[in-house]
C-alpha cells in the first residue's frame, strides 16, 4: 500500500476541558491554590506522536473494511475517521461516492455526520491510501479541547461564567505528567515566562509543556473580559520524573 498524507490545521488552537462542579475562590494576595479535593478529572499533556501515520490508516482499512483490499468498489470508497484528543480512534464510517476523486476533498463539514459543529476540530486532513482493488481516501480529524477546557475552568474558576472574566488577568492550571490537577492561579503570568515562574514558585519541580488555549462559552463562543480581550486558560504539565510541588 502506498499513502500520501496532507494535514491541514484549523484555526482554532489545540488542547482540553475538564469536567464537575466545585467552588474555588481566588483571594487577593494568594495568587496559587491545591485543588481542594481529589478527583478523576485529567488533562493529559500534548502528544505530537498521536497525530495519524501511515500504519494506522492500513490497520485500519485491514480491520474494519477487509473488503476495500480484494474487491474493486462501484465508485470512489472514503473512509471517515474522528479522533479524540489525543489521537484515538472514536468512530469511522465507509462510503462509496459517484464524485470522481480529483473532486473530492476533506473538510470539516464531513463530520456533521458524528454531531459535529464547525469549530470542533483541531485540525482536518486527507490521506490516500492504494490497495490492491481501490484508491481509498481517508478524511480525518481531530477533536480539539475547548469542551474539557470549558469544563475545567466551570470547575476551578467558576466566577468566569458568574462574574465575567477578570480583567487584565490570566487563569492557569499545573498538572503532573498523568494529567492530574495540582495547583491552579487567576493572575496574568507572560506564557514565554509561566514555566520558570512556577519553578521558581515550587522548588524542585521541573515543567515539561505548555499550552494556552482560549475560553469557549457554552454558546460557542470564545469568552472575553469586560474590555473585550479574549480570555485564555494556560496549562503547564511537569516533567513524567519531576516530584510534585511541596507548597
Amino acid at each position: 500500500m502506498s499513502l500520501r498524507t496532507l494535514c491541514k490545521p484549523l484555526a482554532l488552537s489545540t488542547i482540553a476541558s475538564l469536567a464537575v462542579g466545585c467552588s474555588l475562590s481566588l483571594a487577593s494576595g494568594e495568587p496559587a491554590t491545591s485543588p481542594a479535593t481529589s478527583t478523576e478529572l485529567r488533562k493529559l499533556p500534548p502528544n505530537a506522536g498521536a497525530r495519524p501515520y501511515r500504519e494506522r490508516f492500513q490497520l485500519l482499512i485491514e480491520s474494519r473494511y477487509p473488503q476495500l483490499l480484494t474487491n474493486t468498489a462501484d465508485g470512489a470508497p472514503i473512509v471517515t475517521v474522528l479522533l479524540n484528543l489525543y489521537g484515538d480512534l472514536v468512530r469511522t464510517e465507509l462510503e462509496i461516492s459517484r464524485q470522481p476523486p480529483s473532486e473530492l476533498a476533506a473538510s470539516e463539514g464531513s463530520f456533521s455526520r458524528f454531531g459535529l459543529r464547525e469549530g470542533d476540530l483541531q485540525y482536518v486532513g486527507a490521506a490516500t491510501i492504494q490497495t490492491a482493488a481501490n484508491t481509498v481516501l481517508i478524511v480525518f480529524g481531530g477533536m480539539g479541547s475547548r469542551d474539557l477546557d470549558r469544563r475545567l475552568v466551570q470547575r476551578f474558576f467558576p466566577k468566569v461564567f458568574s462574574e465575567g472574566a477578570p480583567l487584565n488577568q490570566g487563569i492557569w492550571i499545573l498538572l503532573d505528567h498523568e494529567g492530574q490537577v495540582l495547583r491552579t492561579g487567576e493572575e496574568y503570568l507572560e506564557p514565554t515566562r509561566i514555566r520558570a515562574v512556577l519553578e521558581k514558585r515550587y522548588p524542585g519541580i521541573e515543567t515539561a509543556d505548555m499550552t494556552a488555549t482560549p475560553v469557549v462559552g457554552p454558546d460557542g463562543r470564545p469568552m472575553k473580559d469586560r474590555e473585550g480581550r479574549p480570555l485564555q486558560l494556560t496549562c503547564v504539565w511537569l516533567a513524567s520524573d519531576s516530584p510534585l510541588p511541596k507548597s
